[in-house]
């Protein structure tokens, strides 16, 4: 029962994909190429890279959350103040960015 579930999951996250990028590009007003290849390529990029990008946010920010009460309180290289700036700004930027790659990304890396 639980694989049914799952490729019917993975069934849907595609054509979810394929038809988000399809009416995205048909209200740019692009010319539709022979692109199937990237849109492959985005699927299958994207399910690898979707749960490292999950775990580095979320293991990140827990290891920030200890880092910044560790060393609350402790001067930092920010004028003065202390490191808790830096920690953020490290926890914030593991979380931000593209989650999906788009087949426009896959044809800009792969194919020129």
């Amino acid at each position: 029962m639980a694989k049914k579930q799952l490729s019917a999951l993975c069934a849907v996250f595609f054509l979810t994909v394929v038809l988000t990028g399809r009416i995205l590009a048909a209200q740019t007003g692009t010319p539709q190429e022979d692109d199937g290849a990237a849109w492959v390529g985005s699927f299958f990029l994207s399910i690898l890279h979707f749960p490292v990008k999950l775990v580095t946010c979320v293991g990140t920010q827990a290891v920030s959350a200890v880092a910044y009460t560790a060393t609350f309180g402790v001067p930092g290289n920010f004028d003065g103040g202390t490191n808790g700036k830096q920690i953020g700004e490290v926890a914030r930027k593991s979380c931000t960015g593209s989650w999906v790659i788009s087949p426009e990304q896959v044809k800009k890396d792969y194919y020129q």
